[in-house]
């Protein structure tokens, strides 16, 4: 039993003894070249830009639509004031055109707020995809 141990003990000795003189060294210069290929590969490839968000583009366009609304307000009412009176001013139906106006407006917002939505998922989806 012992000597069947022994043997298979002078066994894997001698296989490992013929695998150390059998097996290859790498070249001195190989960590450098692969971390030289390592760098020119990252050199190379292209890198994602992040996208800036637009912070001040909501307010900005609710500035702009709803001020320029106010403007259309002050010019239709002043125009009607003076071309028909303060008492068409007041009635329902220049009253009705007041909201019709600003039912203009806040739809056009509302558009440019989806409108602005659709295209950053679309920036977001291709910018993910590559």
């Amino acid at each position: 039993m012992m000597n069947e141990k022994n043997k298979i003990n002078r066994d894997d000795e001698f296989i490992r003894q013929m695998m150390q003189s059998a097996k290859e060294q790498a070249p001195e210069n190989l960590k450098h070249r692969i971390m030289h290929q390592i760098e020119t590969e990252s050199a190379l490839t292209r890198k994602p830009v992040p996208i800036k968000k637009q912070e001040g583009n909501v307010l900005k366009d609710f500035i702009g639509i709803f001020g320029t609304m106010y403007a259309v307000l002050a010019v239709l009412i002043g125009g009607t004031y003076l071309l028909k009176g303060k008492d068409y001013v007041l009635s329902s139906g220049f009253l009705w055109i007041v909201i019709l106006v600003a039912f203009v407006f806040s739809l056009f917002w509302l558009m440019t707020r989806v409108d602005e939505r659709l295209k950053d998922k679309r920036k977001k989806l291709h910018s993910t995809s590559k």
